[in-house]
C-alpha cells in the first residue's frame, strides 16, 4: 500500500519560474517510490508569470485540489502604479514615487509574513478534509510564500499528523527584507512566526548547507538538505535554437532583480568590444537599470533582451549558448543562494560564468562539477579574464543516462524526498 502525502503549494501551473519546478517535479516522481501524492494549490492565485505549457507536465492520475485565495495585491498595484498582475513577492520595493513608497511600507510591515496569507482561510479546511478522506499521512508545505506552513502547523496540532516544512528560500533572513523598509516590531513578529515553523515542524528541509547553518542560528535543531536539481526527461529531443549570427553567445535565462544587475560584468564587455566578438542575451524579466546601464555603455548593439519564455524554449536556449552567466544579487548574506537555473544550467552541459560569492555554495557547486567559473560580482577585471578563458570552452556532451544518475537530477533528489517520507518520525 502505498503512503499518501498532501503536498499544500501555492505555486503550481500554469505559474512559471523556477518556484514551481521543485513540487511538480516531486510528484511527477513520488510514484515511482510508492508514495501517492495530494495536492493542494490556489484555484485564484496571482502569478507574475505563467507557463501554460508545464500543465502538460502534471501526471494524469494526480489528484489536485484548489480553495480560493484574498489577496491584496489590487490594493497595492493602486498604490505603487503598476499593474496588479505584475506584482513579483521578491520584488525590490525601493519605488521612485511617494505612492510606491507607500505601497512599499504597507507591503513589508502589513502584511506578514506575507501578502499570500489570505490562502489559509480556504485552504486550512480543505486540507483538514482532504486528510481524512484520503488517510493522508504525511504532509509538506513548501514556502515561500511562508504562510504556507501555517497549513501543516495546524494540521500537526489537530490531527498528530507527520508535518514536513520545505524551506526553497530563507525567511526573516532572505536577502531582499535587507531593502525593504521594515521597522523592528515587523521583523520581531516576522521572526517570531518563523521560530514557530522551525520548531514544531518534524522535519525541516532546506536547499543548501549555508541555509540549514543559516537556519541553526535561529533554532538549533537537524535540517534536512534536498537541493534543487534538473529533470533529465525535460533534455530529450531538445534542439538548440540556432542564431545566424557569429559570435560568442552569452545568455541569462531568467529574471534579474535591482541587487542582480550586472554593472561590472558589463563594463568588462565593453572593455572586450573591440577584442572579442561578444553577443548578449538577457531572457526574461529585468529591472530597468539593466537597459539604461546597456545605453550608457553604448552596448545595444551587441546586447539583446527578449520577454520571458516557456521552460522547453528556455531550454533549448540554455542548450544553445556557448556561455550561460549566473548573476547573484549583490547583498550581504547571500552565500548559501543557489538559483535553481544552475542545476538547469548543469543540465545543459554549457559553461557557466557565476557573478557572486566565491565562497558561497554556488560557486562550490560549479567548482565541483567543472562547469565554469566564479568571480566576485563587482570584480571587472577578474570577469574579463573569465570571459576570455571561458572562450575557449566547448562545454559538454551529455547522455540522457549520465542526466539520470546525476546527483542534482530531479529523480534522484525524489528518492531523497521518499526516503524521508517514509522514515519513521523519532
Amino acid at each position: 500500500m502505498k503512503a499518501k502525502v498532501l503536498i499544500a503549494t501555492y505555486y503550481w501551473p500554469p505559474s512559471g519560474g523556477p518556484g514551481v519546478q521543485r513540487y511538480l517535479k516531486f510528484a511527477r516522481y513520488l510514484p515511482d517510490f510508492d508514495i501517492e501524492p495530494v495536492i493542494l494549490t490556489v484555484k485564484n492565485p496571482t502569478y507574475p508569470i505563467q507557463d501554460p505549457t508545464l500543465e502538460k507536465e502534471i501526471p494524469k492520475n494526480i489528484k489536485v485540489y484548489k480553495t480560493r485565495t484574498i489577496e491584496p495585491f489590487g490594493l497595492y498595484a493602486g498604490l505603487s502604479g503598476e499593474k496588479k498582475e505584475s506584482i513579483k513577492p521578491t520584488i525590490e520595493l525601493e519605488g521612485e514615487t511617494v505612492r510606491s513608497n507607500i505601497g512599499s511600507w504597507i507591503r513589508a510591515n502589513v502584511f506578514i509574513p506575507d501578502a499570500r496569507a489570505g490562502w489559509l482561510i480556504t485552504a486550512r479546511k480543505r486540507a483538514e478534509d482532504l486528510v481524512k478522506n484520503h488517510q493522508i499521512d504525511t504532509i509538506i508545505t513548501t514556502g515561500p510564500p511562508h504562510s504556507v506552513h501555517f497549513i501543516g502547523k495546524q494540521l500537526r496540532q489537530k490531527y498528530d499528523i507527520r508535518w514536513l516544512a520545505d524551506f526553497r528560500d530563507p525567511w526573516s533572513q532572505v536577502y531582499y527584507n535587507q531593502i525593504l523598509p521594515r521597522t523592528a516590531v515587523a521583523e520581531q513578529l516576522d521572526e517570531k512566526m518563523e521560530r514557530s515553523i522551525l520548531t514544531q515542524a518534524d522535519e525541516v528541509i532546506v536547499v543548501s548547507r549555508s541555509q540549514a547553518e543559516d537556519f541553526r542560528k535561529i533554532v538549533e535543531r537537524g535540517y534536512r538538505v534536498i537541493t534543487n536539481g534538473f529533470d533529465p526527461a525535460d533534455y530529450r529531443g531538445i534542439i538548440p535554437q540556432e542564431t545566424s549570427s557569429p559570435g560568442l553567445l552569452i545568455r541569462h535565462i531568467g529574471n534579474i532583480g535591482e541587487a542582480a544587475v550586472p554593472e561590472a560584468f558589463l563594463k568588462a564587455v565593453h572593455e572586450l568590444r573591440d577584442e572579442m566578438d561578444l553577443r548578449i542575451e538577457f531572457i526574461g524579466d529585468v529591472h530597468p537599470k539593466l537597459p539604461k546601464l546597456v545605453g550608457q555603455l553604448k552596448l545595444q548593439h551587441i546586447v539583446a533582451f527578449e520577454e520571458y519564455q516557456p521552460h522547453r524554449i528556455a531550454l533549448e536556449k540554455m542548450c544553445g549558448a556557448d556561455i550561460l552567466l549566473l548573476s547573484i544579487p549583490d547583498v550581504e548574506n547571500i552565500k548559501h543562494h543557489i538559483p535553481g537555473k544552475l542545476f538547469e544550467y548543469l543540465g545543459s552541459g554549457r559553461p557557466v560564468l557565476m557573478l557572486g560569492p566565491v565562497d558561497g555554495d554556488s560557486a562550490e557547486i560549479l567548482r565541483e562539477e567543472k562547469a565554469g567559473t566564479a568571480c566576485e560580482f563587482n570584480n571587472q577585471a577578474g570577469i574579463r579574464d573569465a570571459l576570455k578563458a571561458l572562450a575557449g570552452q566547448n562545454g559538454k556532451t551529455i547522455s540522457e543516462e549520465y542526466r539520470t544518475n546525476h546527483r542534482y537530477s530531479r529523480v534522484k533528489l525524489t528518492e531523497k524526498l521518499a526516503q524521508l517520507i517514509h522514515a519513521k518520525t523519532p
